[in-house]
């Protein structure tokens, strides 16, 4: 079976689709020396993020290790992370 999913650092709380996702697909992501099961709630598309533990409003998105983001309301495991849940963080930092 090829990996459908990845969470590209341990601190990150997103993993990204590295294909299409449907809602209801339960995925075991490796972290670390860990597997932890997200089961998606709603269909993610190819390179879109989900997040992959329970995220609340006002709390930093992490991809890569490093924040891009604050959510804007709760996200539950199996969201789709994207701009109706969140606002980017890294153009905020360059400046």
């Amino acid at each position: 079976m090829s990996i459908q999913a990845v969470v590209l650092n341990a601190k990150d709380n997103v993993g990204v689709a590295l294909v299409d996702l449907q809602s209801g697909d339960e995925l075991d992501l490796r972290v670390d020396e860990q597997v932890v099961r997200v089961k998606l709630v709603e269909p993610i598309g190819y390179q879109h993020k989900f997040s992959v533990r329970q995220i609340g409003s006002g709390s930093r998105i992490l991809k890569y290790g490093e924040v891009i983001g604050e959510a804007t309301r709760d996200i539950k495991p199996g969201q789709h992370v994207h701009i109706h849940n969140m606002i980017g963080l890294r153009a905020k930092a360059i400046k």
